[in-house]
């Protein structure tokens, strides 16, 4: 580095003082690799065009976690023994989550598949009864050692409807890297030290930057963005978050509106016979976010890469194209 800027074709020596400046500085700057020699190129031939003015500093401290949509961990497809949850998909992303730097998963409702749904739904069941469903997710949620946050949603909330008990409570209790926060929506503040605030029952302070896990009841809509945005146009301004997650939809999307960086979560559940009659899709995957966040809280800056997508499940494509130039799925 030292050796890259020269003056009369004399490089700083390396314990010089102006040497150790110049190391300081560049340390503690959010100039990238490529903004940085066309720097050092400026000042190599200061007779060239004026110095790029793209330099913005984003702010140093972030927070990376992962969002994971509906499981219905305990759903299967139709009279037949497979699950419609796509457990190779969903310990998939959170492996890539966990070694890509992520430091917690929030998860957005719809853990089972609920009882008693539809008149059918009995027969759509891997498992059903509250204590057997309890203990089949207790196993099957893969455990990845990160500490995952996750609400209830209106098919967990069948238990409550019927015998009073919310089931998510108790799946909670038996996983300690499970931390249950509320049924249909749950608040969360994006800085871990902040959230191991709350969770000691420690007041959280007020530069906290919050995200708002919420799981809706509306039906989805023929735009895929249109509920978020009513529900964010909707909100009193003082109940704003400034990161909000939504499942129930099955979908994945990104909206920023009313200063709201807004996601939809998607799902691990593969498109089941009733969705299909509803012309509903299953977009399966996660979002790996990181979040760039000022001393205030205020969020300057959001990175995100989504994690394994697919439309419906298992999507085929199409090996052979025919003389019209129609793809087909082969012969």
């Amino acid at each position: 580095m030292h050796n890259e800027l020269k003056k009369g074709g004399k490089g700083l020596p390396e314990d010089s003082k102006e040497a150790k400046k110049l190391e300081s500085v560049i340390s503690t700057s959010s100039i990238n690799p490529d903004q940085l020699k066309e720097v050092i190129e400026k000042i190599k031939n200061p007779s060239s065009t004026n110095l790029p003015t793209n330099l913005h500093k984003f702010s140093k401290k972030s927070v990376t976690f992962l969002t994971v949509g509906d499981l219905h961990l305990n759903a299967k497809e139709g009279f037949t023994k497979k699950p419609l949850c796509d457990f190779k998909k969903f310990k998939e992303v959170l492996k890539i989550g966990k070694e890509e730097g992520a430091e917690y998963v929030i998860q957005t409702g719809d853990v089972t598949d609920g009882e008693n749904m539809r008149p059918w739904q009995k027969y759509n069941l891997v498992v059903q009864g509250l204590d057997d469903v309890v203990e089949f997710c207790v196993n099957e949620w893969p455990d990845i050692g990160l500490q995952t946050y996750f609400i209830g949603g209106n098919h967990d909330q069948t238990y409550l409807n019927s015998i009073g008990a919310d089931i998510c409570k108790y799946i909670a209790k038996d996983r300690k890297d499970l931390v249950y926060l509320g049924m249909n929506e749950g608040n969360l503040p994006l800085q871990p030290q902040y959230i191991n605030l709350m969770m000691e029952g420690k007041k959280v302070p007020d530069n906290a930057s919050w995200i708002r896990v919420l799981h809706p009841q509306k039906g989805t809509a023929k735009s895929q963005s249109y509920q978020i945005q009513a529900h964010i146009g909707a909100l009193q301004s003082e109940f704003k978050p400034r990161i909000l997650i939504v499942g129930h939809y099955h979908k994945m999307d990104y909206l920023f509106t009313r200063n709201v960086h807004a996601f939809q979560a998607g799902t691990m559940e593969h498109q089941s016979d009733w969705m299909r009659r509803k012309d509903l899709t299953a977009q399966l995957g996660a979002w790996l976010i990181t979040a760039y966040f000022k001393d205030d809280g205020t969020i300057d800056g959001i990175r995100k890469r989504l994690l394994s997508y697919e439309i419906n499940g298992n999507e085929k494509w199409g090996n052979f194209m025919d003389e019209r130039g129609v793809y087909e799925s082969g012969r």
